[in-house]
């Protein structure tokens, strides 16, 4: 598993970390080994590269591909402006 921030800046690294976070806890609830190959960094996650082993996890997660936008209003936004990541 690759996760990587494109365009948006820090709020693209919050949403990251956030992708982050989701994965290793469902990868947790299946049982699988979760494996860090590249550590994210402590505010947001700059690039994070995961090996997740298992009883069925290729076959659950090889259609997880692709660009992923989201539109939300982050804990950093003090105004409540909705911001595209």
């Amino acid at each position: 598993l690759q996760i990587r921030p494109a365009a948006g800046g820090s709020e693209a690294g919050l949403f990251a970390e956030d992708l982050f976070r989701m994965y290793e806890a469902y990868s947790a609830r299946q049982r699988w080994r979760w494996e860090l190959l590249s550590n994210p960094h402590d505010s947001s996650v700059k690039e994070a590269v995961v090996r997740i082993t298992g009883a069925d996890a290729w076959e659950v997660l090889m259609l997880e591909s692709g660009v992923h936008r989201v539109q939300r209003v982050p804990a950093t936004e003090r105004s409540g402006r909705m911001h595209t990541s």
